[in-house]
Order: C-alpha cells, then structure tokens, then sequence
C-alpha cells in the first residue's frame, strides 16, 4: 500500500527568518518606490494561515515586505486553533478538513490595536473579514478587498442552479458591499478583473503573486531526462481535477505520481493508491515537505477546473520542474511564464498533453520550459514591487 502520511509538523513563522536575507530580496526593486518605511499593514484573513492557497500566499508575500514597512501582520486562523482568537470554528461546507472559525471581536480589536495600522487588507469572506472591516470603518482606515476565489465556479461545481442562483445572488450582494468599502480590489489575473468591475468595484488591480524564498534560494536538484515523475500538490476536492489526475495514473504506468494533499476526496485518493503501484499518496505536508517533493519530482499536473492563480506552477517553476495546467488556471493568463508550461486546453486529453510532453525531444522540451524558468525570478520580483505600490497608494487615499 503506497499511503504515506506523516505526523504533521508546524512551519515556524516567518518571523524567525534571517532578517538581513529577507530584505536582501526586496531591497534591489523597491528603490524606485517612494518611502515605504512609514506603511503599517495588517492583514485579516479567515484562511487558515500555511494551509491552502490564499493561506500560503501572504505567508511568502508579509515575509517579503516585511522588511522594508514599519509593520505588517497577518491575522487569521492557525492550522493548530488559537483559542485566545477563535470562539469556535465550524467544517466548511463540502470540506471537513478545512474550518471557518468564529473569532473574538475584543481579540481582533486587540491585535489590530497593537499593529496600529495605516491599512487595512482581507483577502477572503468571513467573519474575521467582517470584523476588520467594522474596524477600518469606524477608525476610517483605508481597506484593499482582494479576491482569490471565484465563487461562481465554485458554486456550479458543488450545487445545482435552483440553490446556487440564490447563493450566487447573495454572494454577490456582498461582494458589492464590500468592494464599496474599499479603496482599491486586488485580482489576480485580467478576467477576475472585469468580473469586479461588473459589480462596481473600483482602482482594481491586477497582482502578481510572491513566492516563498525558499522555493528561490535551495540549490537546484536535476531533472530525469524522461520525466517519468509527476506530483501533484493541492487540494483534494472535486474543482482541482482529481478524477483527471487519478484517471491518468491508471493510463500512464511508466510514469510514478506523488499526490500532496488533503480534502474530501481523500478516501479516493487513498483507495486508488491501494491499487495503483504508481501511485504515493504522501498526505498533507508543511512547505519545507512540499518543497522535498517537488524537487524529487520532474513534472507537476495542476488540472484544476479552475485557479484564479495556481501558486504551486509557480512554485514548480521556481524549482526548474516541468508545469502541466489546465487552461482554466490564472497562471496562463500571464504570458512570461505561460510559455514555457504544457496547457490542457478545454475539453483537451490530460493523459494525451503528458505524454506529448514526454515523447518530445529532451532538448526541445528544456527548451520551451526554460522561458517559464527564467521569467520566475523577475516575476516574484514584480510581485513585491506591485504590492508595495498598491498598499502606498491605498495608505494615501485617505487624509489621515
């Protein structure tokens, strides 16, 4: 039985990083800026922090800033509940491995008075978004809204049209309330951007997404010349393509696929790597695990329905890996790195791109990879620079 999972650990903060190396990172492609050294930033997500995407994404983004800004600090639930902050918490709908914790409005108020922040960002809908709204309203600090899920796709995937319609409705209700409040609205890719102009969200940007330094500075491990193994490191949930996925290892038996992961669909994951001899299913893992992973891989499958972005292409790229997506992931939408992945177009054959892959010449498919690998570094950079800019400019849209 190929199951692995090993007792999960907690990935030390950010905070612990070596200062001097962080700001190392940032300090090249902030100079153009104007003084950024005054910007106080508090970020209130209900993601778990280090969990999933958007959980993940402002772990690597904070450690970037940080350097350079008076404060920054991410409030939001921890992957281990912190019951001084959360009241109760309850399985997300569809999702018993993830939670939407209720927190304690005095522990939030309290937190966001230690920051004392100039601004305030929520990157997700939820309690913890509506209490630091309240918060930012009633001390008219400035608020940058930025969406990372596309709950229509979401909706369609899970629920019929007669309950979805009235829950997309609502959602949308709220999103336009929220978009209202703020300053400026975060997307990340050009498509999300039109779908809040539609509901009247205004200054909307379109942000590129930071990686983990980690994922930058450990030396390259190479490549098998066949790229016979492949990984996957996401959610398990229906939305991320994991009937694709394990439909292509079935077809694909020269080929070894490691899935990362955790969610509903688990048991089936778990299942077929009972039957599958090229088939680890390695559970859920903290970074510095998915990093081991990816570098023991050579190509990563993202087969996703749907991603605003996809952070762990980037991250595969960033480590010189090869990148499989669907059409319907946001990386592509950014053409530096789009060149140099594999793309499932819509309605395409998974199993069909990856053996295209493999069968093309060694030379040919390094190649084409290699613009993806290069445009990573300036990426990130780019990233940094964007984000910088929008929290100055959204610092100073208020006459404090």
């Amino acid at each position: 039985m190929n199951i692995q999972t090993p007792t999960p650990k907690i990935s030390r903060s950010f905070k612990a990083r070596d200062a001097s190396q962080r700001a190392a990172t940032v300090v090249d492609f902030v100079n153009h800026l104007s003084d950024v050294s005054n910007l106080r930033v508090a970020v209130v997500s209900d993601a778990i922090s280090g969990r999933n995407g958007v959980g993940t994404f402002y772990q690597d983004l904070l450690a970037q800033i940080e350097p350079v800004v008076d404060e920054i600090a991410l409030i939001s639930p921890s992957r281990l509940p912190d019951h001084t902050l959360e009241r109760f918490a309850l399985p997300m709908p569809g999702d018993k491995t993830q939670r939407l914790a209720w927190p304690s409005r005095k522990e939030i108020q309290k937190r966001l008075d230690q920051v004392q922040p100039t601004l305030i960002v929520v990157p997700s809908l939820g309690p913890f978004t509506f209490f630091a709204v309240a918060y930012a309203r009633k001390r008219q600090i400035p608020l940058v809204v930025v969406n990372h899920t596309d709950f229509d796709h979401i909706l369609s995937i899970y629920w019929p049209k007669l309950i979805a319609k009235p829950l997309r409705m609502a959602l949308d209700l709220v999103n336009r309330w929220l978009c209202k409040q703020a300053v400026a609205v975060g997307v990340m890719h050009d498509g999300a951007g039109e779908a809040a102009k539609r509901i009247g969200a205004r200054n909307v940007r379109v942000m590129a997404t930071p990686l983990s330094q980690s994922f930058l500075s450990k030396p390259i491990q190479p490549l098998e010349e066949r790229a016979t193994r492949a990984i996957f490191v996401g959610r398990l949930a229906k939305e991320k393509g994991i009937a694709d996925l394990l439909t292509t290892a079935r077809m694909s038996p020269n080929t070894h696929f490691t899935i990362v992961g955790d969610g509903p669909l688990r048991e089936d994951v778990e299942t077929a790597a009972e039957s599958c001899e090229n088939l680890t299913y390695r559970g859920w893992l903290p970074r510095s695990g998915v990093l081991e992973e990816v570098d023991s891989a050579d190509v990563l499958i993202l087969p996703s329905a749907y991603e605003t972005f996809g952070t762990v292409a980037l991250e595969a790229l960033a480590r010189e890996r090869y990148v499989i997506a669907s059409s319907g992931c946001g990386i592509a939408e950014w053409p530096a790195l789009a060149k140099g992945i594999f793309v499932v177009p819509e309605n395409g054959s998974l199993p069909k791109v990856l053996q295209d892959m493999q069968i093309m010449p060694a030379a040919e498919r390094l190649q084409k990879a290699r613009q993806s690998w290069d445009a990573v570094q300036d990426f990130n950079s780019q990233a940094v620079d964007e984000w910088l800019e929008l929290f100055q400019d959204a610092a100073r849209s208020y006459d404090r």
